[in-house]
């Protein structure tokens, strides 16, 4: 179940991972006791974080809870570091109502948030590991295919699994990908970690399909079409194992995968090479960056998260978040009650 970066020299590189992960702990210690400054946010706040550098399904997981604000009638903003950029332009495409800051200072962000919107909710993206911002919960998403590993820079991850011990949900996605003895494994390893703490609910996912487009038009076609079909993936994201085996799952016949580095910035000569393509298949996050410059071969295939099982866990998590917002606005009608002769 380890994520390791490969090649003899992650020999070497493990006391270095070691020293990574005993002064992220420091890290984490000197917060909780006050010696580094925190600030707290002016409204409820949730973090939807990860352990890892990043690929496991955390953004389709911010979007179900911003689908679930919604649907509440919950006014949600979102903080972003804004890495990379794409999962900002996607967010803004699919929630224009969702107010967005962008800002590697977290804390500037907030002040601007406050500054030009009044959201009832606040989401940090990525927010885990950003202790500078105090949070109500913290939901941290745990990829199946590369649940745990050693930190950098042996391997792939911010910090070592003891992290999961300041998680108020832990979320396993792409659970589809693996067998039920893994999945087991992993629920094993959460318990086992937060031993002597609160046992954490089962909650797991799986990504699926939703929309084939065609990026220069937008024309939407269906995923049977799919189905035979011979094409080209390309992707800047950090699990490509999981689009190939999507891809797969749809009857797309593979002729050649061209991975890239997350958060791919592409440029017209990265098209020019797939020019020979019959089709080509990318992700949204790639397709938003995509959309002046690509040929009529370039498709997108967009994904959202289902949950497999705990679904009500999460949705638990959003409503007791929400729960002061609603409170707040009932007070005032049960005072006019109140005040009735």
């Amino acid at each position: 179940m380890n994520n390791y970066i490969g090649g003899p020299l992650v020999i070497l590189l493990l006391p270095l991972a070691w020293l990574f992960d005993g002064v992220a702990r420091l890290r984490v210690l000197l917060y909780r006791l006050g010696h580094f400054k925190s600030h707290r946010p002016p409204w409820p706040t949730l973090s939807i974080g990860n352990i890892s550098a990043g690929g496991t399904g955390k953004t389709p997981l911010l979007f179900k809870a911003l689908d679930w604000f919604k649907v509440n009638s919950a006014e949600a903003a979102v903080l972003s570091r804004g890495y990379g950029g794409d999962e900002g332009l996607i967010l803004r495409q699919r929630y224009p109502h969702v107010s967005l800051v962008e800002n590697a200072n977290r804390v500037e962000g907030m002040r601007t948030l406050s500054n030009e919107h009044q959201p009832e909710v606040l989401v940090l993206d990525d927010g885990f590991q950003h202790l500078r911002l105090q949070r109500d919960i913290d939901i941290v998403v745990v990829d199946a295919t590369k649940p745990f590993g050693p930190t950098f820079p042996a391997g792939l991850f911010r910090e070592s699994t003891r992290a999961l011990r300041r998680a108020d949900l832990v979320v396993v996605t792409r659970v589809d990908l693996v067998d039920e003895n893994r999945r087991d494994a992993i629920q094993q390893k959460i318990t086992q970690t937060r031993v002597g703490l609160t046992k954490l609910p089962r909650v797991e996912t799986r990504m699926a399909a939703t929309t084939l487009r065609q990026i220069i038009s937008g024309d939407e076609l269906s995923l049977e079409s799919l189905q035979g079909v011979r094409a080209n993936l390309a992707a800047g994201i950090g699990n490509h194992q999981s689009f190939a085996e999507l891809c797969q799952s749809l009857g797309v016949v593979i002729d050649d995968y061209k991975r890239l580095a997350d958060h791919h910035q592409w440029t017209s000569d990265d098209v020019l090479a797939m020019a020979d393509a019959e089709m080509v298949l990318v992700t949204e996050k790639d397709g938003v960056k995509l959309r002046n410059i690509a040929s009529d071969k370039f498709y997108e295939l967009c994904v959202d998260i289902e949950f497999v099982c705990g679904a009500e866990h999460f949705e638990q998590k959003l409503f007791d978040l929400h729960l002061p917002v609603r409170a707040s606005r009932i007070e005032p009608l049960w005072e006019g009650v109140s005040n009735v002769d």
